[in-house]
């Protein structure tokens, strides 16, 4: 399945490649801590495969840019980005969220991403 051409998948595309051109260069400091935190943590909780091949088997785009897109991963492997305050909560806390992108609810237990339907 290829992505949609539509206006959030555009937005998404050059946001993440823009996130990609800064995050491994001198530029780094243009993404806010709490984006880099859940790029790096999009990474490890990603689809292994899709990793390895460069690329996400449901619609195509190229890893790790997709991981740095504010959207949420189609499979889904990691909910849409959170804002700082909703990632605290989240990623130190292991609070319950929920994500309008993917009706779904977000947790992290005992080192390992829950995820349910509301």
């Amino acid at each position: 399945m290829k992505a949609k051409i539509n206006l959030l998948n555009i937005k998404s595309y050059l946001v993440g490649k823009f996130r990609y051109a800064c995050y491994d260069s001198r530029w780094s400091w243009l993404i806010r801590r709490h984006i880099l935190e859940q790029i790096k943590w999009r990474i490890e909780v990603m689809d292994p495969l899709c990793y390895s091949e460069g690329s996400c088997r449901l619609c195509g785009c190229t890893t790790t840019a997709l991981q740095m897109a504010d959207k949420a991963c189609d499979k889904p492997c990691y909910p849409a980005m959170m804002s700082e305050f909703k990632w605290e909560m989240f990623s130190t806390r292991s609070y319950l969220v929920h994500d309008k992108e993917t009706s779904r609810f977000w947790q992290i237990k005992n080192g390992r991403v829950k995820n349910f339907k509301d």
